[in-house]
């Protein structure tokens, strides 16, 4: 009777272990407004290269030519950089000037989560929807 007891909790044990980090991983949706984007010159001032997503910090300019610094954008994590093309912490040079949109933050502060970079030399990296179970923003088609 022991024995299937101290089974029982381990197991129960393992289980909610185990949901521990499925629970704390959040939607974007949560903390930025999915439904707008800031389209904007920046300058990179610092990457942090940490998972689950990186962050980017930015001295961005303003519409009125004022600049807002050190503005957080949060992007895709590690391996997902590399499977848009950012394969090396020096594919990104701190202060250099790039092209970023990014989903604003819902509770106004400045900054939110990337969507979209073009890097100095003209390419462009696009991070939507990069994750293959993601579920479609536009339905797919229907089939008869």
């Amino acid at each position: 009777m022991q024995l299937k007891l101290a089974l029982m909790a381990a197991a129960g044990a393992t289980l909610l272990a185990t949901g521990v980090p499925a629970f704390a991983h959040h939607a974007v949706q949560a903390s930025v407004d999915i439904n707008s984007n800031i389209e904007t010159k920046a300058v990179l001032t610092k990457i942090d290269w940490i998972n689950p997503h990186t962050w980017m910090h930015f001295d961005v300019t303003n519409p009125d030519g004022t600049v807002t610094k050190n503005v957080l954008v949060e992007s895709l994590g590690i391996a997902a950089l590399r499977q848009v093309g950012i394969d090396s912490k020096s594919a990104l040079k701190v202060g250099d000037t790039y092209d970023i949109t990014f989903y604003p933050n819902r509770d106004g502060t400045p900054g939110g989560f990337m969507s979209k970079m073009v890097l100095p030399d003209g390419r462009v990296f696009d991070t939507k929807n990069t994750d293959p179970t993601a579920v479609p923003t536009t339905p797919a088609p229907k089939t008869n």
